[in-house]
């Protein structure tokens, strides 16, 4: 529940009246593409790997990710108050897709990514590359499933329900969003995003951002960042960068390197076609301070540990976009600087 505070009656809280998506019209399909469009905000990208959504007019439940050890992960959305149907019919999703072999994981993946030449292997491997040191095996993924219901409420009878499931060892979980409504026109949408290693998740907002330059799936958009002097992300990772300002601080990072450059936003975000796909990149110019080429210059790279380590954190760096604070920003500056230092 949310509450409305009111500088002149400091004692008094003041629930915000909730409402569905059936009151306000929306249908299930724009449920699907606000959750679709914002899954870097909704899903943790350090845990889960998205691979696969649902097309139209197929028995598929909206979507598929996979964590670092090839289990799959099945979401399902409803844009109404759940019930124990929703239940049975994200157990059938599982009773089809718990069965795919490796090769079908692999044509969904490239399906979703529209590059016919991926292997499921190697992506799964660059993308969880900082939490495992080799690649999985064909037969470890799908090893097991875990179902997710994503619903406006619960009822008591499906609650019960989900934990009668997880007591016979069935994996499923309910995600709770709730929508209130401030005012006429404006709408809140409240949603936790779903964290299955318990990890505590703090978004900062201090005007710091990092960006990851996507090299789990592409071996170019690197060089194209640091050349054309811009912070970019893309399809449905791309939403992350409109929340970059002008004269924000934004560091690069590279997978498996570290962070390879860094500089001030100079506008906001404006977007670009990418091989006939409308507007599939978003990105912002930055006027670099710093940079480095993760190719000849590796040993330049403020690294993930390094950051850690000075900070006794353990952050990751698997995210798209996300924010970090001052704090963070100006440590990772001084370990750049002291490296530009030492390799002349």
């Amino acid at each position: 529940m949310l509450f409305k505070l009111n500088n002149e009656e400091k004692s008094v809280l003041k629930a915000l009246p909730g409402t569905t998506f059936e009151r306000i019209n929306w249908t299930e399909k724009d449920l699907e593409n606000l959750v679709a469009n914002n899954i870097a905000k909704l899903l943790p990208e350090n845990q889960l790997m998205v691979f696969f959504q649902e097309r139209k007019l197929r028995e598929e439940a909206d979507i598929y990710a996979l964590d670092k050890q090839g289990d799959l992960y099945i979401f399902e959305l409803k844009r109404w108050k759940s019930n124990q149907e929703n239940l049975l019919q994200v157990m059938r999703y599982g009773q089809i897709f718990g069965q795919y072999e490796y090769e079908q994981l692999e044509t969904m993946l490239r399906k979703y990514r529209k590059m016919a030449d991926l292997d499921l292997c190697k992506v799964h491997k660059d993308y969880f590359i900082e939490q495992i040191d080799e690649p999985l095996n064909r037969h470890e993924f799908n090893g097991d499933q875990h179902f997710v219901v994503i619903t406006n409420g619960i009822d008591r009878e499906t609650l019960k329900a989900i934990q009668y499931w997880q007591k016979k060892g069935i994996k499923i979980d309910s995600i709770i969003y709730r929508l209130y409504r401030l005012g006429e026109d404006n709408l809140i949408f409240e949603f936790n995003p779903y964290n299955p290693e318990k990890e505590i998740i703090i978004e900062e907002d201090e005007g710091f951002f990092i960006v990851n330059t996507n090299l789990t799936w592409s071996d170019l958009n690197y060089k194209e960042m640091l050349e054309e002097g811009k912070a970019a992300a893309y399809y449905d990772r791309k939403y992350g960068i409109m929340n970059i300002k002008k004269d924000d601080t934004v560091f690069l990072y590279h997978t498996g390197v570290g962070i390879i450059a860094y500089g001030k936003a100079i506008n906001n975000y404006k977007s670009k076609d990418i091989n006939g796909d409308k507007e599939a990149e978003y990105y912002i110019k930055i006027k670099f301070d710093w940079k480095i080429d993760p190719d000849t210059q590796k040993e330049m790279a403020v690294q993930s540990w390094e950051i850690n380590a000075a900070l006794q954190s353990g952050y990751r760096f698997r995210q798209t976009v996300f924010s970090i604070d001052k704090k963070m920003a100006e440590e990772i500056i001084k370990l750049a600087k002291s490296k530009k230092q030492v390799n002349g």
